[in-house]
């Protein structure tokens, strides 16, 4: 089997397909009984590139890779593929996101990449609601006369908080912006009271001891990505998902890939990757087999990558140990009923345990949980913050047992079953001058490129940034020098 990693007689090319499906569990495209004939030969691809990472960025890019006609194979740690974007069976048979996602109408790059894959007509648009969690009690901040209404605020202090938020999302240059800290900024734009009562909090449950480190750009980009998702007609607040969560998306992109030639091993870890005579690059796996492709990419975090070789430079090797990242500890329950009829509940009382309050039932499509409901409640911290280190029942039962201060009305009888999901390295802290922080696609080592979420710019990680960094890393690949000149 030596020639599955990149040594393989081209006479052999009809058994590459069962090679495919023992690797993926799959059964071999093409295949049907008693007909050895239908297996389908797949033709010599123009390159062989790896892809390191089965999250959504490392698929992705080997779906464009793809496209452009090279031979791929992804190599992922997990059993399953997805990352971030995986799912979990939450009850028999019902599958959603291990962690909650939503599709905007402004999320461009996204549709188009799900169009492309047919899946246009099965994202569900719905009109949502945002709440916030303020004084001990929920308030309504879909409306303008919600927001008028809104008691911690006066109405001087909501009418510069409304007009600052319209200016946030006109502004067009945000290099400037930074330049400065999310708190200096924000004060600036909305006044001292506003940030005190409202960004403050927010900035505090979402980015931890980090947010006085984050720069204006940051928490600007959230504004206008946000402020987007209202229709420019009604001001409704739109927000989407696929008819099965992110489990539908990733089974039909599952699919493509391995119909159209490419190869998932999954259980595969990547733990180095060495050069062969300054051209090829050899990726040692976990077990205990070595893969060699003309182009590699890895797609996962930074810390990992710095991991790959000892052959950075030792400026490149600062750069990728110089981005800080947040994890995330997220419980997910299933409920009896609904406790709001928000999508986010903002909150800013201090003492709670996790960051915001996630009903994801009110996007999903309603027939889906039958008057059940969907929560995340969602911690970010830093990866090497003690609360990782809790088990799932100290987590449980400090959660819970906040949520209950919130809503008396909630017993134990309620809760039809829990998951607890964590990941160290989700949220890259994009701190003041992070855009000349990141580092390159390409690195150091000849024919090795790198694509992840530290290289999302103003913006909160999210599946939109991740297919445009994964397009553009597949652009790069695939127009490499050496490759173009070859041709």
């Amino acid at each position: 089997m030596a020639w599955i990693f990149g040594h393989r007689p081209e006479r052999q090319g009809h058994n590459r397909a069962l090679i495919v499906a023992v690797a993926t569990g799959c059964e071999a495209p093409g295949l049907k009984a008693n007909n050895q004939k239908s297996l389908r030969v797949i033709k010599r691809k123009e390159m062989k590139i790896g892809v390191i990472g089965g999250g959504l960025m490392g698929l992705a890019t080997a779906y464009y890779l793809n496209k452009k006609g090279h031979e791929v194979t992804i190599l992922e740690k997990e059993k399953e593929i997805g990352g971030l974007s995986s799912s979990e069976e939450i009850l028999p048979g019902f599958y959603w996101d291990r962690f909650y996602h939503v599709i905007l109408t402004t999320d461009n790059q996204l549709l188009e990449f799900l169009g492309e894959l047919g899946l246009s007509e099965d994202i569900r648009f719905r009109e949502t609601k945002t709440g916030f969690y303020t004084d001990g009690q929920l308030h309504s901040m879909s409306t303008t006369i919600e927001f008028l209404q809104f008691k911690p605020l006066s109405l001087i202090d909501k009418l510069r908080l409304g007009a600052g938020i319209l200016y946030a999302s006109k502004i067009k240059n945000w290099k400037r912006l930074e330049k400065n800290t999310a708190k200096a900024w924000l004060i600036g734009i909305f006044g001292r009271r506003n940030y005190e009562k409202m960004w403050e909090p927010l900035l505090r449950a979402k980015l931890g001891a980090a947010k006085d480190k984050i720069s204006a750009a940051f928490i600007w980009s959230t504004i206008r990505r946000y402020y987007g998702t209202r229709q420019k007609s009604s001001k409704k607040e739109m927000m989407g998902c696929a008819d099965s969560g992110y489990s539908f998306i990733l089974n039909h992109l599952n699919d493509y890939l391995l119909r159209h030639g490419t190869t998932i091993f999954k259980g595969y870890c990547a733990n180095r990757i060495e050069q062969i005579n300054g051209k090829r690059i050899a990726v040692k796996s976990n077990k205990g087999i070595s893969f060699v492709f003309d182009r590699v990419i890895a797609t996962t975090p930074t810390p990992t990558i710095s991991n790959l070789s000892s052959d950075f430079t030792d400026e490149f090797r600062f750069k990728l140990e110089n981005i800080k990242y947040l994890g995330i500890v997220c419980v997910t329950l299933l409920l009896k009923k609904s406790i709001t009829p928000f999508y986010v509940t903002n909150l800013t009382d201090n003492g709670l345990p996790f960051t915001g309050l996630i009903e994801a039932t009110n996007v999903m499509p309603k027939k889906i949980l039958n008057g059940k409901s969907l929560v995340y409640l969602p911690k970010y911290v830093a990866p090497e913050d003690p609360f990782f280190k809790k088990t799932d029942q100290e987590i449980l039962h400090e959660f819970l047992s906040a949520l209950k201060k919130m809503f008396p009305d909630l017993n134990d009888e309620d809760i039809l079953t829990y998951k607890i999901n964590r990941e160290s390295y989700v949220q890259p802290v994009q701190e003041i001058g992070y855009s000349e922080k990141i580092p390159s696609m390409q690195t150091p080592v000849n024919n090795f490129y790198m694509a992840n979420t530290a290289m999302i710019q103003n913006s909160n990680v999210n599946n939109n940034e991740v297919i445009k960094i994964a397009r553009k890393a597949a652009d790069l690949v695939a127009n490499s020098d050496e490759f173009s000149n070859r041709r």
